[in-house]
């Protein structure tokens, strides 16, 4: 009975699994029948109509941010040119090597080779077979072109598939050679850079800060690109609209500077160098930094020569390039040079906190002290310039007769106390303090710390012989005296703006506070007692009564002739500074490489610098003789 009972079961469950396969033949011959019909009765209609109407994702630039001075006047910002994009469109046939071709004729400038330039638009092209961008994004491939290169491209269109006109952003320096190191300029993305940039959303096509400030602060200046999302035809012609994406502008730089402070700084420093180079062969550049010592804000920063930043906007060839290429990097923050006397208030301040002199101290000056001996035996001599002979010194007038004896005696003293290697570790800890031989901290690239000697040589350490140091450091070295010891940390972004697309400037979205980076050590009595000897540099019988004799304000200053390190060649003029004397508002530093004496050399720019923030600052002169009143000073 059960085996009747299991015969009976095997068929009905047959028909079930034969319906089952029945049902699913049928779904998939509807499905077949469907791709059949699509293909052979509509696929000519379906295919006219993929070739006809296509969407074209057209990226929109986004205007960089710009940088303005203190008082908000615009110094960079962008101008609209006409840019030659070229979209590779595997649908049409696109000789690429012949619109190579037709562009490089087009565009050629005189003295410029067309293979060369024909060479740099395949290149832009991007045709692979390996594609920095997605194939389906146009490339930009010439920028700034004229109009009649326009013109020719949309009349013949037809001979150049895939190559449009559009309108676009380019950076324009409004003041040419203004700032030209410290501002800095954009470049193309450089091939070893591109996918790092990539992947923070950039075009292979996009400029980058490339020195400078453009270059330091990218990230704030660099906008978000927008879109345009168009219906394109089989040729990529733009059909109609469909989307719309506006692009978001980069925020824009508030600077510290002020424009024509800036501009008498960098005159009188172009003005000085020229007026130097028919005596002295090798004087070549100069650099000059004014910096608020209460702050660390930079009220100048100054290189010469200088050149036009717009140069970088194009093609720069190799003869241009080597006409700019000593010129290009910020010697100010990145040469180090030796800095002679004006190292001397820090040689003076050390000896003071070492215990090795007192502010009563006084020295007797005879011209000449040995301080060691060869190995032949004869001796190491340390000499006064031109072989001045002093007699007693204070700390004061050691100052401001620039006594070589005064310092190398404390040498001396310190190398009695510790030795010659501790000695010069003390001298290199106290320049660390004061911001000599260590990055200064300020808002640039590529800022350099100089050269610590290898030789142990601390008696040419106390006179500024030895270390190298930047321009930048003098500042603020000269900076942290004249704020009775606090270090700040120098700084040219004083807020940001947010970006708009008028252009227009936006709400403040960031503001810099003054940074204390350290306080010295050092007790305030010896800070004004070195105060009171700058002061005295200014006043008859100093190295800078001089240059700076009539000015109607109380200065500090100390000037310094450095031997360079080449010694067949002139010394380098130095001068440092701080004004006015009782409450200093400024603090300068400023060095012609090969310029000769620090006095007469570089002595006419410290006068324009005090002059310039004197006119700046609408200060009060009725009383001419202000700068003629000797400050109480300790013995």
């Amino acid at each position: 009975m059960k085996t009747m009972k299991k015969k009976a079961k095997k068929p009905i469950a047959i028909r079930r699994m034969n319906l089952l396969f029945f049902l699913v033949f049928l779904f998939f011959a509807g499905i077949i029948f469907r791709l059949s019909f699509v293909q052979l009765v509509e696929g000519k209609n379906y295919k006219t109509l993929a070739n006809t109407y296509r969407e074209k994702s057209i990226p929109i630039t986004a205007p960089r941010g710009l940088i303005k001075d203190a008082n908000h006047q615009v110094l960079v910002n962008n101008k609209t040119i006409w840019t030659v994009t070229f979209q590779i469109n595997e649908q049409q046939k696109q000789d690429y090597d012949q619109i190579a071709e037709t562009l490089a004729n087009l565009v050629v400038k005189p003295g410029e080779k067309k293979e060369e330039v024909k060479k740099t638009i395949l290149e832009n092209m991007d045709i692979g077979p390996f594609y920095k961008d997605s194939k389906y994004i146009p490339r930009t491939i010439l920028e700034d072109v004229d109009e009649k290169t326009r013109a020719y491209i949309e009349e013949h269109k037809e001979e150049l598939p895939g190559v449009e006109v559009i309108p676009d952003q380019m950076r324009n320096y409004l003041y040419k050679d203004f700032m030209a190191q410290t501002i800095g300029y954009t470049r193309k993305i450089p091939a070893g850079e591109l996918e790092y940039y990539q992947a923070l959303g950039y075009k292979s096509s996009d400029r980058i800060g490339k020195q400078g400030l453009e270059k330091q602060y990218e990230s704030v200046l660099h906008g978000k690109d927008g879109y345009s999302l168009v219906e394109v035809n089989s040729s990529y012609e733009a059909i109609r609209q469909k989307d719309y994406v506006a692009p978001v502008p980069g925020n824009n730089l508030i600077l510290t500077i002020n424009k024509n402070f800036q501009d008498a700084v960098e005159k009188a420093l172009a003005d000085q160098v020229n007026a130097l180079r028919p005596k002295y062969k090798d004087v070549k550049v100069g650099m000059a930094v004014v910096m608020n010592p209460k702050t660390g804000a930079v009220l100048a920063l100054a290189n010469y020569p200088r050149y036009d930043l717009n140069i970088w906007n194009g093609l720069v060839s190799q003869q241009l390039y080597e006409q700019i290429r000593d010129y290009e990097p910020n010697h100010a923050i990145q040469s180090g040079h030796p800095v002679g006397s004006t190292y001397k208030p820090l040689t003076i301040l050390t000896g003071l906190q070492e215990k090795v002199i007192t502010t009563g101290t006084i020295i007797q000056d005879t011209g000449r002290l040995q301080y060691d001996r060869r190995a032949d035996g004869s001796a190491i001599v340390m000499k006064n310039f031109d072989g001045h002979v002093y007699g007693s010194l204070n700390i004061q007038k050691a100052l401001q007769k620039s006594s070589n004896i005064f310092m190398a005696e404390i040498a001396l003293r310190m190398k009695q106390k510790y030795g010659i290697e501790k000695t010069l570790e003390r001298q290199r800890y106290y320049d660390h303090m004061f911001g000599l031989g260590v990055k200064t901290g300020i808002d640039l690239p590529e800022e350099t710390t100089g050269i610590t000697s290898s030789a142990p040589n601390y008696v040419q350490h106390s006179i500024g012989q030895h270390d190298t140091f930047t321009v930048m450091q003098l500042a603020q070295y000269v900076s942290t005296i004249a704020n009775n010891g606090y270090r700040m940390k120098p700084y040219l972004v004083q807020a940001i703006e947010e970006g708009t697309q008028s252009g227009t400037g936006g709400r403040i979205i960031y503001h810099h506070e003054p940074e204390v980076l350290n306080k010295i050590p050092m007790s305030d009595q010896y800070i004004q007692a070195v105060k009171q000897g700058m002061y005295l540099v200014t006043q008859p019988g100093g190295t800078a009564y001089s240059a700076l004799k009539g000015i109607p304000i109380k200065v500090g200053a100390k000037t310094g002739t450095a031997q360079a390190a080449n010694r067949n060649k002139d010394d380098n003029a130095v001068f440092i500074g701080f004004a006015p004397y009782d409450d200093p508002e400024i603090a300068f530093a400023i060095l012609i490489p090969y310029g000769g004496t620090g006095g007469s050399s570089a002595g006419p720019v410290a006068r324009a610098i005090v002059q310039a923030y004197i006119q700046q600052e609408q200060i009060d002169v009725t009383e001419a003789s202000v700068n003629q009143q000797t400050p109480t000073s300790t013995p």
